[in-house]
C-alpha cells in the first residue's frame, strides 16, 4: 500500500509541475524556536504516518498518512488515496485543489477521508520537531512519525508480463 501511495505521489508531483507558477518559496516557522524558517524542502520526500490524534476519533484499525514530494501532497485516512497541493505560510499548512479516488468505503471510511480533506484545506498549524510532525486545527491535534520511504522497485522487462521463478510457480513484479 505504502508503494502505491508513494508511486502515485510520484505521478501526481510530475503531473502537477507542469501546473505550477513561479511564486517565491513558501516557508513555515521552526518549531525549535531557532531563527529563519524551515521551507517545503523539510518535509519534501517524507511519509508520515498518525501515531496519535486529539479532538477526533478515527475510525477503529485505520490511521492518517501523509507523504510530501515537493508542494504536492498524498494523504491516505483509510479508504481513498487523496491527493492535493500543499502551502506553507504563517506556520500554517494549507491542502488545495485535494482530489482522490472515488471508491466506497463501509464503517465511517468515507466520512473520515472527507475530516482530513476538510482538516487540511482549513489551514492547521504545523510543527516539525526531527521526525516528528504535528498538525493542529481547532481542537483537533494530529501527531505523526516519519515512515520510510522505500527505493523505488527496480522493473525489468514488461511489467505487466509475469515471469517464471525456478519453481516453476508465477511471480507478478
Amino acid at each position: 500500500m505504502k508503494t502505491i501511495l508513494l508511486a502515485t505521489a510520484a505521478l501526481l508531483a510530475l503531473t502537477m509541475s507542469s501546473c505550477g507558477d513561479d511564486d517565491e518559496p513558501t516557508t513555515m516557522a521552526r518549531d525549535d524556536g531557532a531563527a529563519g524558517s524551515t521551507s517545503l524542502d523539510d518535509l519534501d520526500g517524507r511519509a508520515f504516518a498518525s501515531v496519535r490524534v486529539d479532538g477526533h476519533r478515527l475510525v477503529d484499525g485505520t490511521q492518517v498518512r501523509l507523504a510530501f514530494d515537493g508542494d504536492a501532497l498524498s494523504a491516505d485516512a483509510g479508504c481513498n488515496h487523496l491527493f492535493g497541493t500543499i502551502a506553507v505560510a504563517d506556520e500554517r499548512l494549507t491542502a488545495t485543489d485535494m482530489g482522490g479516488t472515488e471508491m466506497g468505503c463501509p464503517d465511517g471510511r468515507n466520512d473520515q477521508d472527507a475530516w482530513l480533506t476538510t482538516f487540511l484545506g482549513d489551514g492547521p498549524t504545523v510543527a516539525l520537531d526531527g521526525d516528528t510532525l504535528v498538525l493542529t486545527g481547532g481542537d483537533v491535534v494530529l501527531e505523526l512519525v516519519e515512515q520510510d520511504v522505500p527505493d523505488e522497485p527496480v522493473h525489468q522487462g514488461d511489467p505487466d508480463e509475469p515471469v517464471s521463478d525456478d519453481d516453476e510457480g508465477v511471480v507478478v513484479e
